[in-house]
């Protein structure tokens, strides 16, 4: 019972987005296409995987913002002179609506920026060891559309089986040649290593080569290659650890000991009590600190993931 109902559930949202992208649309999102070159935002919604139009994407985007805006400001509004009655209302107002205006504009740019990392990271991650497969596959004297074909329909699916499982539809059902799909799914994907592999393939296919040589090269360049960045990244883990502990430790103690200072002395610094430095401390310092830092290792990871 509970699965039908989670799949009824499933079945109206996707029903409600896909009513909520065409409304997006038709209204401003023609427009939008007919007015403004959206080429490099499509390109970004291919390297992500995400099956939208670049009109439905900017017109989901301005319209999403405009609604949340103005329900922010009518909710903010509300709790701030209706329930806490506050006389400074319009200030405060205005800056979270404001605050939550921006987030709302900025979340789906950061959703297809986080995608395309995590796809990159992805493909790299799998690149040596689908390479070596290919060398084998190449080995035994498959041709190169067989052999993508072979990865494509891999039963463990993959980041990077999905970009060969392009390569195979453009061939298939959309009727181009091993050469153009080949080109087109390079510059969708978000990984400059396996573009350039593409590439390299592609030229080998037209001009001629030794497919399973080159492999084999590009599958042992990429595993060292990712042997080193996994090296580096650790050392840089160690460093982000050694300054999380050096600074952030040991300026939380050093807050609690001022706290404890101020308390004893019944006194405060700068207009602040012990009371506040504490609260700041537990609900400010600390959970920014933590954000930040995790930021930080992300931004990292993505890189060199």
């Amino acid at each position: 019972m509970k699965k039908k109902k989670q799949s009824q559930l499933s079945v109206k949202r996707k029903a409600f987005v896909e009513w909520y992208k065409t409304f997006c649309y038709q209204l401003i999102g023609k427009k939008i296409e007919q007015l403004i070159n959206l080429d490099k935002t499509s390109e970004k919604l291919r390297m992500a995987n995400i099956k939208f139009t670049s009109g439905v994407y900017i017109s989901t985007i301005i319209i999403t913002g405009i609604i949340v805006t103005i329900l922010s400001l009518l909710f903010f509004t509300s709790i701030f002179l209706l329930v806490m009655n506050s006389s400074s209302w319009i200030l405060y107002v205005m800056i979270l609506t404001t605050i939550t205006s921006i987030a709302s504009f900025c979340y789906f740019p950061f959703v297809i920026s986080s995608k395309i990392s995590t796809r990159k990271r992805q493909i790299d991650h799998n690149l040596p060891f689908t390479l070596s497969e290919l060398s084998i596959l190449a080995s035994t004297g498959l041709t190169p559309i067989k052999i993508m074909r072979r990865i494509a329909n891999n039963k463990d699916p993959t980041a990077i089986n999905i970009e060969f499982k392009k390569i195979v539809y453009k061939i298939d059902v959309q009727g181009k040649d091993i050469i153009s799909a080949i080109s087109e799914t390079a510059k969708e994907t978000p990984s400059q290593t396996f573009r350039e592999t593409l590439w390299d393939i592609g030229n080998m296919v037209h001009q001629g080569g030794d497919l399973d040589e080159y492999l084999r090269t590009k599958a042992d360049m990429n595993l060292q290659l990712k042997r080193d960045i996994q090296k580096e990244f650790i050392e840089k883990l160690g460093s982000y650890s050694e300054m999380y502990m050096s600074l952030v430790l040991t300026g939380v103690i050093f807050l609690c000991i001022a706290a404890f200072l101020l308390d004893a002395m019944n006194s405060s610094m700068a207009g602040i009590d012990s009371n506040t430095l504490l609260l700041l401390l537990s609900y400010g310092f600390i959970p920014i600190t933590i954000i930040v830092v995790n930021i930080v290792i992300s931004m990292a990871y993505s890189k060199k993931g």
